[in-house]
């Protein structure tokens, strides 16, 4: 999962640094956030990759809980929507990416004979 979470930052700093998008407070100076603007880019959501990637492993570690914690991420991303943060397209694009991320590497441990 440790592995996962790392690993999804990858792709999702390319994103920021690479369209460099903007936060939606910094394009409409109306929206009011309670947390602070990170000082990075919108685009991909970091948290929405890094929960989608702990959320998928831990979905095939503890099968009886993949449902709930695919729900919990789902809810970890949306929360920085509706708290003015990003997007909803950073925050889905982040969630994709995140699933890839950890789909991934259940792929590599089921080559390596590593079972839940």
């Amino acid at each position: 999962m440790n592995r996962a979470i790392m690993d999804s930052g990858i792709p999702c700093w390319y994103a920021k640094y690479k369209y460099y998008f903007p936060r939606p407070s910094q394009i409409d100076p109306k929206i009011r956030v309670a947390t602070g603007i990170p000082n990075f880019p919108s685009y991909t959501s970091g948290h929405s990759s890094f929960s989608a990637a702990a959320g998928t492993v831990l979905g095939y570690l503890f099968p009886s809980e993949k449902e709930n914690l695919e729900q919990q991420f789902i809810e970890a991303g949306d929360s920085r929507v509706y708290g003015g943060i990003h997007y909803q397209f950073d925050n889905l694009e982040g969630r994709k990416s995140g699933v890839a991320v950890g789909e991934l590497l259940i792929s590599e441990a089921q080559n390596e004979g590593i079972d839940n």
